[in-house]
């Protein structure tokens, strides 16, 4: 088939939504499939610090995907500026798309940014083609969820495009099954609507599993390692592990490293400074290959969601620490999608988010208990290849994508 990705983030870009695509875009093309993909030009806030002043071109093939990039106005921490980009981006990448002059049989969107329904309309009038609309989050119940978006006419605004996506939609897949009743609950038809893991291509992520010298490069051999490395926004509620922290730093063998940017990176620096939290390191975004060394390096990886936040999601990192059979202790709410998950790959334990005594508990366990932290990295990692693994899951969008054709 020739198939049309579209994705707002893409490598070099450091992202979860970039390498759940690249990853899914070398999968299609492994079975034999043309693979282009639209994607917004490499925004500075989201690359590694050497690659600040490169210069990438609009157009390359990478691994046989051909990528195709659209410059633009890009804007982080402005609420308001980057709503007004989410909505401006089918513009540019339609655009983008009629240059390229080819018909494709298929297109799948990653979504957020919800605007991006208005793309799959315009690409479906201009040529017929038709799209899949692949919901990672759900904007703009998040946003609400966490204070993020307050003002009452972008709601409104944003509620109706979500009505529509969900009522419009040629087929539309989720990364839960709370997620697919999340859709139907809102007009969505239960037909057209496929639950659908984030996979890992297994065979080519395997070898990055080796390197383990984070913890001797870092001066802290022997120390228990406790990770959280993600994107630092209001959704994650990372607060919490510094909550926890804070009330550890009298075991000198435990320590804390949180990996990453975003929004609040600041509001953690600052109470890390102001509350002498002194077990506590903050990184800056890492390449993949220095990413997966502290991953591995790690003794326990913590995977966190703000305790407001009820839409059904289930954060990009949770299948990458499973791949390296890493325990977890997921800091969310136990009614939440990733909770579930957790709990059915019995791949860690759950704390509150509001319960950081109970989380100083759960590390303390896990620091006297090997056995039980490898059980339950074997166990994630077995849940994985039998969920979460591309070279299978790849055939259920083919499946989609042959009956939409």
């Amino acid at each position: 088939m020739k198939l049309l990705l579209v994705v707002a983030y893409f490598p070099p870009e450091i992202s979860s939504a970039g390498h759940v695509y690249f990853d899914l875009a070398k999968a299609f093309v492994n079975r034999g499939h043309s693979v282009d993909v639209i994607t917004s030009y490499p925004r500075k806030f989201n690359l590694i610090t050497e690659d600040y002043i490169k210069e990438f071109p609009l157009h390359e093939t990478i691994e046989g995907i051909e990528v195709h990039r659209c410059k633009h106005r890009a804007q982080r921490d402005n609420i308001a500026l980057r709503g007004l980009e989410h909505f401006v981006l089918p513009h540019y990448y339609f655009k983008k798309y009629k240059s390229l002059g080819k018909k494709f049989d298929v297109c799948l969107m990653y979504i957020p940014p919800l605007p991006l329904y208005y793309l799959a309309q315009k690409i479906k009038r201009y040529d017929e083609t038709k799209s899949v609309l692949n919901f990672q989050d759900f904007h703009p119940q998040e946003l609400t969820d966490v204070g993020v978006l307050k003002n009452p006419f972008l709601i409104w605004a944003m509620r109706h495009v979500e009505k529509q996506a969900y009522k419009n939609a040629d087929f539309i897949t989720v990364l839960s099954h709370g997620g697919v009743q999340y859709i139907v609950d809102r007009g969505g038809n239960p037909d057209k609507i496929a639950h659908i893991f984030n996979g890992v291509l297994l065979s080519e992520l395997d070898h990055l599993l080796i390197k383990k010298e984070f913890k001797k490069r870092e001066g802290i051999e022997g120390k228990f390692l406790v990770s959280y490395a993600g994107i630092l926004s209001p959704f994650q509620g990372v607060d919490s592990i510094l909550d926890a922290a804070k009330i550890m730093t009298d075991n000198d063998d435990i320590v804390f490293y949180l990996v990453g940017d975003g929004m609040v990176k600041k509001q953690l620096c600052d109470r890390i400074q102001k509350e002498h939290i002194s077990n506590v390191k903050i990184l800056p975004l890492q390449p993949l290959e220095e990413y997966f060394d502290i991953i591995n390096s790690s003794d326990v990886s913590l995977v966190t969601l703000d305790t407001r936040m009820k839409a059904p999601c289930i954060p990009g990192k949770l299948r990458n620490l499973m791949e390296v059979e890493q325990p977890i202790i997921g800091v969310v709410p136990e009614e939440s999608e990733t909770a579930q998950t957790i709990s059915s790959a019995q791949c860690g334990i759950i704390v509150s988010p509001q319960d950081q005594k109970g989380l100083r508990t759960t590390i303390q366990r896990l620091y006297k208990n090997l056995d039980e932290k490898e059980m339950y990295g074997k166990n994630g990692r077995a849940f994985l290849e039998e969920h979460m693994s591309l070279e299978k899951n790849v055939s259920q969008y083919e499946e989609i994508f042959g009956k939409l054709i």
